[in-house]
């Protein structure tokens, strides 16, 4: 059997460990203030098992008492840790509000008994999981690989302990050193041990998926027009190309060039030249429908890829663009900037090869709109695989 003792000192050391970690954490991620939340949680609730395991031969009921309100507050934190994690707020007085109820509970001496507090905590406990996990659930604005296991271990862990509530009614502790020493008890801390463990590795888990995220989307993001660079828009544009080659599907690529942008630069500097292509930038998302792929393909050049899209369709689309960056306001140290683009179209029937063939086609038809006089639509009929 394992002994209590060792498993309560194990659990302490975890607690303060893996707080003390995610409180270092929180200083070199600034940016995820959940984990400073985590860290106090895992080191305030450490600190009040440590206090139960020292004077659990010599109880004191008021030492107890502020113990078992620092655990709940660990669990509280926990919880305003997961919120914050989730950009929700936990109101100051919601997180103490736990704790200082415990402590004015256990003013009654109907709530002194040792069984009582067991199985409240474990109560609490219980809905401190599905409420954490209620809250994570909620949170569906990113893509996190840790925040399934994380629900799931939460409603598991909330689950068991919340059925051994009602059991510890049923055990008669005249002290704290009995109830440590029985096998009831001794179940319960190697319970804790692996949530703590569990959880700790979860949480920080999910703040290693987001910063993953940020980091992927600030490779993947024009740092300019905040548009998805080149290799963002191949990224999504290339499965796209080839499940509409192999289902027949069609679906067509738009170039999208502003005119005459180095007399731009030249008359309005870098700084203008700037303003422009975010202008243009933004002109282009907002016309496009849900599903298309956007992206910046380099200097004042644009790409689009337009799926279960024909020709026809395309053009029509395309003219809207155009006319849309035609009709930019665009004033820049007082001077008005009048700005036009072309724009060249590929149809998936002019090549099945891959989407650079398909970019080449459309930049055909882009220079073709360019010696045709700029500010127009050209759609390639040139056929070669």
């Amino acid at each position: 059997m394992l002994d209590p003792r060792t498993l309560l000192l194990t659990l302490i050391a975890l607690m303060l460990v893996t707080g003390l970690i995610q409180l270092v954490s929180a200083r070199q991620a600034r940016d995820e203030g959940a984990l400073l939340y985590w860290g106090a949680a895992n080191f305030i609730a450490g600190i009040g098992i440590l206090t139960i395991g020292l004077i659990v031969n010599r109880p004191s009921v008021g030492l107890m008492n502020l113990s078992f309100a620092a655990i709940l507050l660990g669990y509280m934190l926990n919880w305003a840790g997961m919120r914050r994690f989730c950009y929700r707020t936990a109101a100051p007085a919601v997180i103490v509000a736990p704790p200082i109820l415990w402590l004015a509970l256990n003013q009654f001496p109907y709530f002194q008994s040792l069984e009582w507090r067991l199985a409240l905590s474990a109560l609490f406990a219980t809905v401190w999981c599905y409420a954490t996990a209620w809250t994570l659930y909620r949170f569906r604005g990113e893509e996190l690989v840790a925040r399934r296991p994380t629900i799931v271990w939460l409603l598991i862990h909330g689950t068991i302990v919340g059925i051994r509530a009602p059991l510890m009614l049923t055990q008669n502790f005249p002290d704290g050193a009995t109830a440590l020493a029985s096998t009831f008890m001794t179940f319960g801390l190697f319970g804790a041990i692996i949530h703590a463990v569990l959880l700790s590795f979860l949480q920080l888990a999910l703040t290693k998926s987001r910063a993953d995220n940020r980091y992927r989307r600030a490779a993947e993001t024009d740092m300019l027009t905040g548009a998805p660079n080149r290799r963002a828009f191949f990224d999504a544009a290339e499965p796209l190309v080839a499940s509409a080659v192999r289902e027949n599907r069609p679906a067509c690529v738009l170039v999208v060039d502003i005119d005459r942008f180095k007399a731009i630069n030249d008359s309005l500097g870098h700084a203008g030249g700037d303003a422009v292509l975010v202008a243009v930038s933004d002109a282009i998302a907002a016309q496009l429908r849900p599903g298309d792929v956007f992206g910046r393909l380099g200097g004042e050049e644009f790409g689009c890829f337009l799926p279960d899209t024909g020709l026809l369709t395309a053009t029509r689309l395309a003219e809207g663009l155009r006319a849309s960056i035609a009709r930019l306001d665009l004033r820049f140290e007082g001077s008005v900037v009048r700005v036009s683009a072309s724009i060249g179209i590929a149809p998936t029937e002019v090549t099945t090869d891959s989407l650079d063939r398909l970019l080449a086609e459309a930049d055909a038809g882009l220079y073709q709109a360019k010696r045709a006089g700029r500010d127009r639509v050209v759609a390639m009929d040139v056929v070669f695989r």
